[in-house]
């Protein structure tokens, strides 16, 4: 596998100037990031809010302690300005790191390991799969076959996720033996001779499931697609060096709601969030998340699950990643888990495929939840339901006890 670049020379032809950045051309913003939590903490985001400052930036230098680390500028709303600066910092238990930002309207050449990919490809008649960042279409189109993972995918070294470009919207997994990026090589679709080269794979299949913590309407007794839309739409926000972001669009759902989602997955986190807005505060909506029931297929491997009021619903077994080629791809075992803030939650069931939560925000117009996965495949990894079951009680506490980042020019 080749190693992955990041070249961070955003915004270089776009004409900015600078603004608030003084006679020298930049500003320098100081603070700390502090985990208060008793356990520690790895590759915690720091995201600074550009817009908040006033700034036009076009490079900047990120300094924990006294070394220069990794950042990345993110361009949210597509104006080709950055919107956001992020870094990654480790914390142990009780531990306080300052940090120091030097922003710039200048652009420098600045090469970062990649440790994120994303991507979406059209499958075109003549394959060759050429990579687009978006795509719109009428909500009746069906584009599904028309892309070749079936909508956009993004990764970091542990896992991979895709969002499927159709009423479903399912969130599909992909599995690692090796901890490094694979998307770039095998673009989901694993060819045997990759999988003896030790490559991960699709490892679920979601049918008519709620997948790996798909966000889904609700019709009174069961999950519902995503339709009808006047618009569907995906768009690949960012691509790293540390973060991936897939936005998902859907204009006029139900005729009611113009309604987008975001999928963000930071480099070192299993954990993919998962935001969701709407262009006007919610009535009294129930939606509905989870995860699949799994087999049981492969008899030597339990299927097992449950949903909790806590905002925990966790499910592990084994099935066949792909129905028609069951020869080529053998039973996979895996664990999902979906963390639902409480607040949001209405209701918890189960039905024949799915542990659910029922969940709204009546009169809000945001709501987030967090999707998670592992796959026994993994060399360095979770191999049983107990060890899977026992990890999320960590996992939500963690998210549950985020750092906290306190700037030396704000009280």
């Amino acid at each position: 596998m080749k190693p992955f670049l990041i070249i961070l020379s955003m915004l270089a032809t776009t004409g900015l100037h600078a603004q608030s950045f003084g006679v020298e051309g930049s500003v320098s913003i100081e603070g700390s990031v502090i985990n208060g939590w008793n356990q520690p903490k790895s590759a915690v985001p720091v995201v600074i809010n550009l817009k908040d400052r006033e700034t036009t930036v076009a490079s900047a230098e990120v300094i924990i302690g006294n070394q220069q680390v990794a950042y990345q500028l993110d361009d949210l709303d597509g104006d080709t300005h950055a919107d956001e600066l992020v870094f990654l910092v480790d914390l142990a238990a009780k531990e306080s790191k300052k940090f120091k930002v030097t922003l710039s309207s200048q652009p420098q050449q600045q090469s970062f390991e990649a440790k994120v990919y994303a991507d979406m490809m059209l499958d075109d008649r003549k394959s060759k799969h050429p990579l687009i960042t978006s795509l719109e279409a009428p909500g009746d189109s069906y584009l599904y076959n028309d892309l070749y993972h079936h909508g956009a995918a993004f990764e970091n070294e542990l896992v991979a996720y895709r969002i499927y470009f159709d009423q479903r919207q399912n969130i599909d997994i992909f599995g690692k033996k090796l901890r490094r990026l694979e998307l770039a090589d095998t673009h989901f679709y694993t060819t045997p001779e990759q999988m003896q080269q030790d490559y991960g794979n699709d490892v679920l299949w979601a049918g008519n499931s709620v997948g790996c913590g798909s966000f889904k309407g609700w019709n009174g007794t069961a999950p519902a697609n995503i339709e009808p839309v006047g618009i569907r739409g995906q768009r690949i926000i960012a691509a790293g060096p540390l973060r991936t972001i897939v936005e998902v669009k859907d204009m006029g759902w139900m005729g009611k709601y113009n309604m987008t989602q975001r999928y963000t997955l930071y480099a070192g986190h299993r954990e993919c969030e998962v935001s969701i807005s709407f262009d006007r505060p919610l009535a009294d909506d129930t939606f509905c998340t989870g995860v699949q029931k799994i087999g049981p297929t492969n008899s030597t491997v339990k299927a097992e699950g449950w949903v909790h009021n806590d905002g925990v619903a966790a499910s592990w077994g084994s099935d066949y990643p792909e129905m028609g080629k069951k020869e080529q791809f053998p039973p996979e075992t895996v664990g999902l888990a979906v963390y639902v803030p409480t607040e949001y939650i209405k209701d918890i069931t189960t039905d024949e495929l799915n542990y659910l939560f029922l969940i709204g925000a009546a009169g809000q117009q945001r709501l987030h939840y967090y999707v998670s996965f592992c796959a026994d495949k993994e060399n360095e990894g979770y191999h049983s339901a107990n060890e899977w079951f026992k990890s999320l009680d960590t996992w939500k506490e963690g998210i549950d006890h985020p750092a906290v980042v306190k700037y030396n020019d704000r009280p």
